[in-house]
């Protein structure tokens, strides 16, 4: 047998692991520990924290205090607390503690540390308690073996470059058609592997199940018109409804995106090497939309998702 049909076989075979794990990953209901009751949740956080995660929070908390007073952001993106510094909450509370531990008053720092922040991580932790979400650590095995599939396929299509270029690789077998690179050879395997592996990786990684879709959508439903983004609804409502895209605010709103993108940039890998807060990671994995979607509504460049692309391949 020679090294390209074993690579044909490797891939096919991590490939069908991979699969079933992932599929039974995302059907597998997560076992609450609290009984349900068929209630809407009507808390804020809680639907934000549904709708984006801790980042999601982390902006609407930071839009709300600023609409009312209590925070104020100038360029570039400095955030600073007027006093007598008011919380009405523990999410609020958070934000406050963040910012006196934040040098400076970035607000691209600022961000992750609310994130961090026990008060945010325990939304995380109460909602997988009643079943809305996914723990962190559910199918982290298949989202491991998810970015080794990726890394190996990524690894044999630059051997097969280098070999193309040496002729460092003997491949054992006649060459048909006459020739023929071992790169072509193995292509087809390799970026087959690549894709099953980024679908599976980003498959598993989705955290809300269906209960708490059912949840996110009643709370939705019962405020459009913060959905649709007037000048009239709270801030914090609306960026819990739609994210920061929602806010009336341009000055704010440039801010919050400018954050999001540093986070999700080269800040990504240090917001997760940097630990989880109490309760299992839940600042990091979060993903902010599908990217074809985001590209085709003018929200990212192509060169910019292709960067994002290929960095999570690696980091993610």
């Amino acid at each position: 047998m020679s090294f390209a049909q074993l690579v044909y076989l490797a891939v096919a075979a991590s490939s069908v692991v991979l699969i079933v794990g992932t599929v039974h990953t995302r059907r597998a209901a997560p076992s609450p520990r609290t009984v349900l009751v068929d209630v809407p949740s009507h808390d804020l956080w809680e639907n934000a924290f549904l709708a984006g995660g801790p980042g999601r929070v982390a902006d609407a908390a930071i839009a709300g205090m600023h609409s009312d007073g209590r925070l104020v952001i100038g360029g570039p993106g400095t955030v600073t607390a007027r006093r007598p510094a008011v919380s009405h909450d523990p999410v609020e509370s958070a934000v406050l503690e963040a910012l006196a531990r934040t040098p400076g008053g970035s607000l691209a720092r600022l961000r992750p540390v609310i994130m961090r922040s026990a008060a945010v991580q325990q939304i995380g932790d109460r909602l997988a308690d009643r079943g809305l979400l996914r723990r962190p650590e559910a199918g982290r095995p298949w989202r491991q073996l998810a970015r080794l599939q990726i890394g190996a396929c990524m690894g044999i299509f630059f051997l097969g470059i280098f070999q193309s270029v040496t002729g460092g690789l003997d491949d054992g077998a006649p060459q048909y058609p006459q020739n023929m690179p071992f790169v072509l050879k193995v292509t087809p395997a390799v970026f087959a592997g690549i894709f099953i592996g980024t679908l599976c990786r980003n498959a598993v990684r989705r955290r809300i199940t269906k209960e708490g879709k059912r949840v996110l959508k009643r709370f939705r439903t019962a405020n459009k018109a913060a959905a649709a983004g007037p000048a009239g609804q709270p801030a914090a409502l609306a960026v819990a409804v739609g994210g920061a895209a929602l806010l009336v605010d341009q000055v704010l709103r440039e801010y919050l995106q400018e954050a999001q993108r540093a986070a999700s940039g080269a800040g990504a890998a240090a917001v997760a090497s940097a630990g989880a807060g109490p309760g299992g990671g839940w600042s990091t994995g979060w993903r902010r939309g599908r990217p074809v979607v985001r590209l085709l509504r003018g929200r990212v460049g192509l060169r910019r998702l292709l960067v994002r692309w290929f960095r999570g391949l690696v980091v993610r």
